[in-house]
């Protein structure tokens, strides 16, 4: 798991040597005489797509983009207060303040603690698109629904399209919200996307036909703001 020392360098200073280093012993840690899978968040968030597209593993690894409702996944971190604490924002999510960020998060920080969730949750919206725009040709990209993957047909399609035929089984919810969802919370979110127009393809056009990438932060901060 990369700490918060990789999250930062990535994020702050794209693909350099404390990164680099992390990936080099993470690819070589992985066995290589039987499949293997992997669940952590975080690696999408410090350079796994960068690292995989010149790994000789890359041919015969998939890359599952899950994706969810955004407003109940923003709705979810504001009632865990997961954006309220700045270790955990550097340790598992991604601070506002990080120099090489896809949309930019003023606008959003002037409503405090909700704003930080929700300009996480669309910047990782964007990261999504983004890497599929850039890199799509060079990795397979499998797509899931987190409400569809819950279900027995979801779950048996998703394995599907990970080229394996055969019916699923599902477990028990692990680390799912004691408190039930805020479906007041839900609305006023979904509202506000609404309201803003917010289109992830677009913003990471934006940021790409400026010159910049997430692998690399050397220019001027490298930030469009959200349609409005």
């Amino acid at each position: 798991m990369p700490d918060i020392r990789t999250m930062r360098s990535f994020n702050m200073r794209g693909m350099d040597d404390v990164v680099r280093g992390f990936w080099g012993r993470k690819m070589a840690s992985l066995p290589k005489d039987k499949p293997y899978a992997e669940t952590n968040h975080t690696l999408g968030k410090c350079g796994l797509i960068e690292t995989l597209i010149d790994h000789p593993r890359c041919d015969d690894t998939t890359v599952i983009i899950l994706r969810r409702n955004l407003a109940k996944q923003c709705a979810s971190y504001i009632q865990r207060n997961d954006c309220g604490n700045m270790t955990l924002l550097w340790q598992w999510y991604l601070a506002p303040n990080y120099r090489n960020v896809i949309l930019k998060p003023e606008s959003f920080l002037k409503m405090g603690v909700v704003g930080t969730a929700l300009w996480y949750t669309l910047e990782m919206e964007c990261r999504q698109h983004y890497y599929e725009q850039v890199y799509g040709d060079r990795v397979r990209f499998v797509h899931a629904q987190l409400e569809d993957v819950i279900t027995p047909e979801g779950a048996r399609k998703l394995l599907a399209d990970l080229g394996r035929d055969q019916a699923a089984t599902l477990p028990p919810k692990a680390n799912a919200n004691v408190a039930p969802p805020d479906v007041g919370l839900i609305d006023e979110i979904d509202t506000f996307l609404t309201k803003t127009g917010f289109d992830a393809q677009a913003l990471v056009a934006q940021y790409l036909d400026a010159g910049f990438s997430l692998d690399q932060s050397h220019k001027k901060q490298p930030q469009v703001a959200a349609s409005s």
